[in-house]
């Protein structure tokens, strides 16, 4: 090959490398809707355009989808379902600690065992209550 052809494909290879570094740049730059709010877009434009759908919203006075708020209620659920555990058989707190951890994938299991440390000697039912909150709030 010539010089000149060489010198020609590196720029060319610059030029690619400069476009696609704008058009990561670009894109990174997008905001994405969750998929939550997708579905939540998608319903809020199917009742408007479509009139009987309308009627009924507005005959019973609330929307036809409710907000993403059941999964907080059942993590809580989930958190009063282990400290009624744990109330009822003391005993076995570790065990029903270990199994509530087991919901959390991201913490390696040396950290559940630090976790279990920490919150086995904790009489209290509301601080217990709270530190399993966070790590609901943290972890999910």
């Amino acid at each position: 090959m010539e010089r000149g052809n060489k010198d020609e494909i590196l720029n060319m290879i610059q030029e690619i490398e400069k476009k696609k570094s704008e058009i990561e740049e670009y894109l990174s730059k997008l905001s994405i809707l969750s998929r939550n709010e997708t579905l939540k877009n998608i319903m809020n434009n199917i009742i408007k355009s479509n009139s009987i759908l309308q009627e009924i919203q507005q005959s019973k006075g609330e929307r036809l989808h409710k907000e993403v708020k059941e999964p907080v209620n059942t993590l809580q659920n989930l958190v009063e379902n282990y400290i009624s555990k744990i109330q009822e058989t003391p005993t076995k707190k570790i065990i029903y600690l270990r199994e509530f951890l087991e919901i959390f994938p991201l913490i390696s299991n040396n950290d559940k065992d630090v976790i279990i440390n920490s919150l086995k000697d904790e009489k209290n039912k509301e601080k217990l209550r709270e530190k399993m909150n966070s790590l609901v709030n943290i972890f999910l």
